[in-house]
């Protein structure tokens, strides 16, 4: 059951970023964000795929080219709107867009670091981790308390909870627990 709600949880979850992304493509933000937000969820989409395929092998060498070619293009351009917020002097942006870059360096070595996911997430990164949560959290909170652009703020918060959803991906909670051994009375 555990495994239904936390599908439920992401579709859910992530229907509501794709929901607000629609309104930074038809509303009057800056070329710059359109670039940044079309990046990320690109991203998200890859992060999304390779931490729940975790425990499988690429289908073939196209997949892994296909997979790790659009991950590129996605940093790429996310490199682009950092660079762009620093030459627009936005640093609130740029300090949001840092952080964020260093949550996905860490998960990238959770993700494909060797040993085994918990073997690579030991207390300092999950302390490094837990930092850089509440660098963008901050950031959140500053464009919530502005009131100025509560999509931004709505944005922020939404991207917080995908990321988390990744985190779990990554340490294995959409999987069911395990049945209980045999002779052992199901608690249910």
């Amino acid at each position: 059951m555990t495994r239904w709600l936390f599908l439920g949880f992401k579709v859910v979850v992530y229907g509501l970023l794709i929901q607000n992304s629609y309104h930074y493509f038809h509303g009057k933000e800056t070329l710059t964000a359109f670039v940044d937000q079309m990046a990320w969820l690109t991203l998200l989409g890859t992060m999304e795929y390779e931490s729940t395929t975790l425990d499988k092998e690429y289908s073939g060498p196209w997949e892994k080219r296909i997979v790790w070619s659009v991950t590129a293009a996605a940093y790429g351009f996310i490199v682009f709107a950092w660079a762009s917020y620093i030459a627009e002097r936005e640093w609130l942006n740029v300090v949001n867009a840092t952080a964020w870059l260093a949550i996905c360096a860490v998960l990238l070595w959770n993700i494909y670091g060797p040993g085994s996911p918990e073997e690579r997430d030991p207390p300092l990164v999950k302390r490094l981790k837990l930092g850089l949560y509440l660098v963008v959290g901050a950031c959140a909170v500053v464009w919530t308390a502005q009131g100025e652009k509560p999509l931004d703020a709505f944005d922020a918060w939404l991207w917080i909870v995908c990321f988390l959803v990744i985190e779990m991906n990554v340490f294995g909670f959409q999987k069911d627990a395990p049945p209980p051994a045999s002779g052992t009375p199901d608690p249910a």
